[in-house]
Formats: structure tokens, C-alpha cells, sequence
């Protein structure tokens, strides 16, 4: 958005009156006329008795300004630029005149041409906030945010109160990625405007981005009172109370928004989302469907079905629709984690097995994708192969306590309780209250006659966790006369 000001100056028009002359009235001149028909909003109108002005004046830089500023407003760009560059030719110190040359280069694609009308008119008068507001939505555009962010800076210096100001600070905040000081910007214009609602939509769009749901909902409930029943306030409202846990409230609102906006994916999937939170999956599954529908490639929605399949028990059906998830996006991981554990619940270890290794080829560096596999090789009784994809889970995060010590016990099943030991450490660092680690290592104490470790270990595993069995069985082959081999 552009600031073009109305043309200011007097255009003197030559009356032959003589004292004494008959009262009579005068017609007004085609200058006149033309102010009078823009301020009715007749535009072509207008340009038409300003270039019959021009044809007795073709000099008169007012009228040629407004020539230029009226075919501005009508889109002819090129009428506009010959009018304003005449403007200045004839009056070089007009910043008006510069300023809205500079929108009709800007509206050319004439970048460089506007930023130096746009400089020319700040030479003349520094203090021009038209001029610093104009320049700044031009290097906002271009995506030179320092230039930019430094002219709304000043534009806001001479003007604080105008609210448009602060609504495009805060929408080039935004897009440069500065949150806090995006939102506060935009915060400053929805003050000033309240009724405004455009303004009130863009900040509390930005809230829900940031998370801060719970003042997003509180912007679009007054959004709501100013315009009841605006649709993208009930479903910004929806999806604020949705993230805040209050599926209730969301489901109304979500509703309202799905009603009024029929071809809107967003409040169909967010719709599901809060059927499938509140377990009516009939529901999540229909409205899941009708947003397929608007968008039948969407890979989350795709995903997301599979999922509420799967939660059903509808195996056949999640297979086949994650297999569509993974077709629409082959970039997306989740399908493919979410294809592999299906295959595997539906009984197909093989298949699943051969889901894994796709995954693990197709997402290298995924810890999810490697500790499926390494899971599935290890209950195919393949360790080698297991062991080796645990190590890569390890290397990718350190801080995995069941990867860590699942490697454990392969070292351990293969008579090494030195380096099985490190690993059940390994996974006690990184999760002090992993019971199946605090087990394993007591395993290892008992194996050494360190009985009295061996305990301690167990005693902890069982305050980590009172039903694991494991070490509840070993704590009482530890208390009985004889013991038998302890269990990992």
C-alpha cells in the first residue's frame, strides 16, 4: 500500500469582471469541474476536464500533477508517469509531485526509479512521512528489511498515531522473521483502530503462529464482537481454543467457520482434529473426507486419516492410506513410520521389515526411522543387524535411553557385561528413571556377586516404575534361599 496525496495549488483563471457589470453566473472551469467530479469518485470523468484544463494551461504543473495523480488511481501507469515527470519539470521543488511519481514507477515495476522519487521528495522536506512510509512498503517488498524497518522507523517518528504505519512495520517484521517485535507493531495499530478489523485478524493470525493461543482467542472474540460471525475469526477462534485443550468451544466455533467458509480445507481438517481429540472418529473420518476432498494430495490430511484408521483397528484401510500419503509426498517421514508400524500390528512382520529398511534408505539421518528397524531386525532374532542399527540411533541421539540399552543387551546376550555395562549407564545418564536400565544394570552387579548393588539397582527400578516385572522377579530370586539366573 502506497500513500499518493492529493494534488495541493491554485490554478488562476483569467474573469473579465468590470465594476458596476450585472451580477451573473459564472460556469465553472474545467479544472473546477474536474476536482467536482473527484470528489464524487467519477475518476474518468475527472482526468477528462483536467486534460481540457491542460490543453489552455499545458504547462501549469497543478493540473499536470493531478492529470498524473488521477491516472494513477485509474491504473494507467504510463499516462501517469509522462504527467508527474512533466509536474516536476515544471515545479522540481514540489515533494507531492515526487512522492507520487515515485507510486506510479513503484506501480511500473520501476523499482529504482521510485526509491530515487521517494528520496527526492525526503531532500525536499526529511520529515515527510508520505515519503519514508512509501519508501519503506517499497524495500519491504524487495526484502531489504534494514532500509525498510529504518523508514517505518521514521515514518512513525513524525506520525506515531497512524495505525497503517504500524500494521506494515509488523507485516515486515514478520516476514523477516522478528516475532516479539512483529506482534508488538501490531499490537500499537489494532489500539489505535480498533474497529478495525483486518488489523485484529493480522495479530491475533501472528499470536496463533506464536503459540500464545490464549491471546489469540481473547483478539478473535473481539473481532467477533465487532463483526458477528466472521468466518476467519471463528476459525482462527476454533483453532486457538483447539491447541488450548477446550474441544468443546473449538468444535462450535469450528463448525460456525465450516459453515460459512465450504471450500475452506482449514476448518474441515482443523474439524477433524477435534472430533479425532474427542474420539468421535465417525465424525473426524467424514470431515477428514471433506477436506480430501478440497485438497485430495494433502499429505497430513492423508496421514492424519491413516492414523484415526489405525486407532479404529481398520488395518487394510491405514495401509492404504498411508501408501497415498507417501505417493502425494514422498519427502514427508511420517507416512512411512506410520505405514511400517501398521504393517507390523496387521501381523505382516515381513512387509514391515521391508517398510523399515525404505524408511531408514529414504530418511538416513532419522532417529525414529533407525530405532523401528533396529527394533524390527531384533525381533526377527536378527542382532547383528539390529545391533547395528541401534549404534546408529545412539550416534544420531546419545540421549536415547532404549536404544542405548537394547545395545546393552545384545553385549550382554553375547557374554560382554564390560561393554554391556556402558551402555546401561549410557542410558541411565540420559534417562535417571529408565527402569529397564536401572534393571539391567543390577542384572550385571548380580551376575558379578555384587548382591548389594544389584539390589540397590532393582530397588531403583521399581521406584521408577512399581510394575516392572523384571525387577520385581529379580529382587525375589535375590531374597530367596537360591537364585536363579536373573532376568534383563
Amino acid at each position: 500500500m502506497h500513500r499518493t496525496l492529493l494534488v495541493l495549488g491554485v490554478v488562476v483563471v483569467a474573469a473579465a469582471l468590470w465594476a458596476g457589470a450585472p451580477q451573473a453566473q459564472v460556469t465553472p472551469s474545467p479544472f473546477e469541474q474536474g476536482l467536482a467530479l473527484y470528489e464524487k469518485g467519477d475518476l474518468a470523468g475527472a482526468l477528462e476536464q483536467f486534460q481540457a484544463a491542460l490543453k489552455a494551461q499545458p504547462k501549469e504543473p497543478v493540473i499536470l500533477a493531478w492529470c498524473g495523480t488521477v491516472a494513477l488511481a485509474l491504473n494507467r501507469i504510463p499516462e501517469a508517469i509522462r504527467y508527474l515527470e512533466a509536474a516536476i519539470k515544471e515545479d522540481p521543488k514540489s515533494k507531492v509531485y515526487h512522492n507520487n511519481l515515485g507510486n506510479a514507477y513503484a506501480a511500473a515495476g520501476q523499482r529504482d526509479k521510485a526509491e530515487a522519487a521517494y528520496r527526492a521528495a525526503l531532500a525536499l522536506d526529511p520529515k515527510y512521512f508520505d515519503a519514508h512510509f512509501n519508501l519503506a512498503n517499497l524495500k519491504a517488498a524487495q526484502g531489504d528489511y534494514v532500509v525498510a524497518f529504518n523508514e517505518y522507523t521514521r515514518a512513525a517518528e513524525v506520525n506515531p498515531d497512524d495505525p497503517d504505519v504500524h500494521l506494515n512495520f509488523g507485516y515486515a517484521l514478520h516476514k523477516a522473521g522478528i516475532i516479539d517485535k512483529a506482534i508488538r507493531e501490531y499490537k500499537i495499530a489494532a489500539k489505535l483502530q480498533p474497529e478495525r478489523v483486518d488489523t485484529q485478524l493480522s495479530l491475533a493470525a501472528l499470536l496463533l503462529e506464536n503459540k500464545q493461543d490464549a491471546e489469540a482467542a481473547e483478539v478473535y472474540r473481539r473481532v467477533l464482537e465487532v463483526t458477528a460471525n466472521d468466518p476467519q475469526a471463528l476459525l482462527g477462534l476454533g483453532t486457538a481454543l483447539y491447541n488450548l485443550g477446550r474441544y468443546e468451544e473449538a468444535q462450535t466455533a469450528l463448525e460456525q467457520a465450516a459453515a460459512a467458509l465450504p471450500t475452506s480445507f482449514e476448518a474441515q481438517y482443523n474439524l477433524a482434529l477435534v472430533y479425532t481429540a474427542q474420539k468421535n472418529y465417525p465424525a473426524a473420518e467424514e470431515a477428514y473426507g471433506r477436506a480430501l476432498a478440497l485438497r485430495p494430495g494433502n499429505a497430513n490430511c492423508l496421514n492424519n486419516l491413516g492414523t484415526l484408521q489405525f486407532e479404529q483397528g481398520n488395518y487394510q484401510a491405514a495401509i492404504e492410506t498411508f501408501r497415498k500419503a507417501i505417493a502425494a509426498n514422498p519427502q514427508m517421514e511420517l507416512p512411512y513410520l506410520n505405514l511400517a508400524r501398521t504393517l507390523s500390528r496387521a501381523g505382516e512382520k515381513d512387509r514391515a521389515l521391508q517398510q523399515w529398511i525404505t524408511a531408514a534408505a529414504q530418511f538416513p539421518k532419522s532417529e525414529a526411522a533407525h530405532m523401528g528397524l533396529a527394533d524390527a531386525y531384533y525381533d526377527a532374532g536378527d542382532r547383528d543387524h539390529a545391533l547395528q542399527e541401534y549404534l546408529k540411533v545412539v550416534a544420531i541421539n546419545p540421549r536415547n535411553a532404549a536404544a542405548q540399552n537394547n545395545v546393552g543387551l545384545i553385549f550382554l546376550d553375547r557374554d560382554k557385561p564390560a561393554e554391556a555395562q556402558k551402555y546401561f549407564e549410557a542410558a541411565i545418564a540420559a534417562n535417571p528413571n529408565f527402569a529397564p536400565a536401572l534393571n539391567n544394570l543390577g542384572v550385571i552387579y548380580q551376575l558379578r556377586g555384587q548382591v548389594e548393588k544389584a539390589r540397590a539397582q532393582y530397588q531403583k527400578a521399581l521406584a521408577a516404575d512399581p510394575n516392572y516385572e523384571p525387577a520385581q522377579k529379580n529382587l525375589e530370586q535375590l531374597q530367596a534361599p537360591t537364585t536363579g539366573r536373573a532376568v534383563g
